[in-house]
């Protein structure tokens, strides 16, 4: 087991070898009375523990430890002072500055106690650095395996959507026509779920993307991701903004938003219905933007209306889809310093308001 490193700064000689003598054995201890040397000493021996007077020729006690915390931040600092100096040390250890104080004339078996405590202290903080890079690797992996996962896996899925489409040009039989659909279903929900994991992925990180947001542009870029289902099953979409404030926001979290809420509006329409609507309205100014979502689709009863927002958790289990799109949604308001509300009735459809704050200030900090 290694010898934990002890720097301790005096301009006393006395107080040095007495430490020295009493703490030699035990630890690995570096005296001086000289400033310079003691950095010298932090540079290349990287000392647990530093300790040093308060009074000094040259800076103050504090001073040179607040020096020391630039070169070796993780070192644990203690400060020894006389009782006329009390009220100083004390308001350096309230404030983070020191870990702890040794009042002189300084009993051994004192300082004994408050070493052993430091090194604990030390220790354990060693033991959290660690396990935060064990953290960091085990997060960069997974920023790997998202990026396989998004590119790797959703690249043959792409292909796979391609050959099927140009496979049912050259068939005419119902029943191969018919499991050619089949594989497709398999392969759009494959799809949407591994977009789904990624979502949930890159949502959690704190990594936001802030831009003025033309809302009309950016919610047609959404809907034209669904042009296909859109025109299949003729659904009429209408969009109005009413703003008079530039906004900013999260483009990619919100973006996630449109794009659960408006598949949703999709998927849960009615089959019943030959006139299928989604209407978005927004709703801006200086201090934040509503947006709206409007369907006149199935609808969902009252008692499942709070339970939507969770993981998992589908209204129906014969309806397809992972259950991911509206926890998603919220984890993304939320991420956002936003909130959402929904309202429903069967047969008539839902509404979804989500609120999001002006993040404008944020882009004119950066400007200056």
């Amino acid at each position: 087991m290694r010898k934990i490193k002890i720097l301790y700064l005096d301009d006393e000689l006395g107080n040095l070898q007495s430490f020295l003598a009493a703490f030699r054995r035990k630890y690995e201890v570096f005296v001086t009375h000289d400033q310079q040397e003691a950095i010298e000493i932090i540079k290349t021996e990287k000392p647990e523990i530093i300790i040093t007077d308060q009074r000094m020729p040259i800076v103050t006690g504090v001073e040179f430890l607040y020096t020391a915390s630039q070169l070796h931040p993780d070192a644990i600092k203690i400060l020894t002072s006389a009782y006329s100096d009390i009220s100083a040390v004390i308001d350096a250890v309230n404030k983070g500055h020191i870990y702890n104080y040794i009042k002189k004339p300084w009993d051994l078996n004192d300082v004994a106690i408050i070493l052993d405590n430091a090194v604990k202290y030390f220790l354990a903080g060693e033991t959290i650095r660690q396990q935060i890079k064990k953290l960091e690797k085990t997060n960069e992996e997974l920023n790997r395996f998202i990026y396989s996962a998004s590119h790797d896996l959703r690249a043959p899925i792409t292909t796979i959507k391609g050959l099927l489409n140009m496979a049912r040009e050259d068939v005419t039989d119902p029943m191969s026509i018919q499991y050619f659909s089949m594989i497709e279903d398999s392969v759009i929900k494959l799809d949407s779920f591994i977009r789904s994991i990624v979502q949930y992925y890159q949502n959690g990180k704190d990594v936001f993307d802030y831009k003025v947001i033309d809302f009309k542009s950016f919610i047609e870029s959404v809907l034209k991701e669904f042009s296909f289902e859109i025109h299949q099953n003729n659904i009429k979409t209408s969009i109005s903004i009413y703003s008079n404030s530039d906004f900013v926001t999260d483009t990619f979290r919100l973006r996630i938003i449109l794009g659960n809420l408006i598949s949703n509006a999709i998927k849960f329409r009615r089959e019943d219905n030959p006139n299928p609507e989604v209407h978005i309205e927004v709703f801006s100014n200086e201090k934040e933007a509503k947006i709206i979502i409007r369907d006149n689709g199935e609808g969902i009863v009252n008692e499942l209306q709070e339970k939507v927002f969770n993981m998992f958790f589908r209204v129906s289990p014969e309806i397809s889809g992972n259950g991911l799109g509206l926890y998603l949604v919220k984890e993304a308001v939320e991420k956002m310093d936003g909130h959402v509300e929904l309202s429903s009735e069967v047969s008539v459809g839902t509404t979804v308001c989500i609120t999001l704050p002006n993040k404008k200030h944020l882009i004119e900090i950066q400007e200056h």
